[in-house]
């Protein structure tokens, strides 16, 4: 007996009728009649009594349904995993990310994402930007996050959102009352920067010449975030992108726009040699709902006001 009459002959017992298994398995009732005819020719034994108008099964039959539940049982499961795969609730999703998303972005949105596909299993791992393209690039990951990732052919950019650089500063100083700052603003205030290649941080060293005002930072780290935390304890102000301020780990500080307006990329990265899984799709979902939300989550601690402090400049540069 093959799959298909083992289906019907489990649809018969459980209707009582064949019209009632017809109707369950979208057949017309002779079809089903006819199976039942040709599997008790091919048995050499009867599979249903007919008492009163229904159909009732032999200890034969119930004996052949018993031995082919278990099959059904898997049927059933491989269908529901079909469904989850199809819409994205099941599977395996691997993610690298450098730190900055890896400490703004990710926590909260994969929060959710987990809760929500409790059956999807995550791994997340935190890289330098080389190593990041590195893994999506060979396969080792499914999907990548990164500010300002430099181009290669086999990887594909997926921008999520245009961030604007800001000045994160102490909650205390006196820059928190300005409705932006400028480099001139920031030449008596001890800065930390974050040494990274990116395009950002050659616009930030620009911007600062182009104003005559001496980038000499007081200490050097090596990913924005790190900056941030020195920024919390007082050590001074650092100028990064607004995602990687907004992170809800800050306390005490307040975010200030920067001027001249500078504004940077975050980007997904995938590979551009094979298509994305579902399950990273629905994840991407996830991103472009969140993101926007979690850049105005956080307001300034102190709220800005019109103009500037005595000594600092006009600072209007542009867009």
């Amino acid at each position: 007996m093959n799959l298909r009459q083992l289906e019907i002959l489990r649809a018969v017992i459980h209707a009582g009728t064949t019209v009632g298994a017809a109707s369950t398995l979208h057949m017309s009732q002779p079809a089903i009649s006819n199976a039942i005819k040709a599997m008790e020719l091919s048995l050499g034994f009867a599979l249903f009594h007919r008492v009163h108008n229904r159909l009732v099964p032999t200890r034969e039959a119930t004996v052949l349904l018993g031995q082919a539940e278990p099959m059904f049982t898997i049927q059933e499961k491989v269908e529901q995993t079909a469904r989850h795969l199809r819409d994205g609730a099941v599977g395996h999703i691997n993610i690298v990310a450098t730190a900055e998303p890896s400490d703004s972005l990710l926590p909260q949105v994969l929060t959710r994402f987990i809760k929500q596909h409790p059956d999807v299993r995550v791994s997340v791992e935190a890289l330098r930007l080389d190593n990041v393209l590195e893994y999506v690039e060979t396969g080792a990951a499914d999907i990548g996050f990164a500010i300002e990732p430099y181009a290669r052919p086999t990887l594909k950019y997926i921008p999520l959102s245009d961030l604007d650089i800001v000045c994160l500063c102490p909650a205390d100083s006196p820059l928190c009352q300005l409705s932006y700052v400028t480099p001139n603003h920031l030449k008596d205030m001890p800065l930390i920067n974050a040494s990274t290649r990116s395009r950002m941080h050659g616009a930030v060293q620009e911007a600062f010449r182009r104003s005559k005002v001496d980038y000499s930072p007081v200490m050097n780290v090596r990913f924005m975030n790190l900056a941030g935390l020195f920024v919390q304890e007082g050590l001074g102000a650092a100028i990064m992108d607004a995602l990687t301020a907004s992170s809800p780990r800050y306390r005490d500080v307040c975010i200030i726009p920067f001027r001249p307006r500078i504004r940077v990329k975050i980007n997904a990265i995938v590979s551009s040699m094979q298509p994305m899984q579902r399950i990273t799709r629905r994840l991407l979902d996830y991103i472009y709902e969140d993101i926007d939300r979690m850049l105005s989550s956080r307001p300034s601690v102190a709220a800005p006001r019109p103009g500037d402090a005595p000594g600092g400049d006009s600072g209007s540069g542009h867009d």
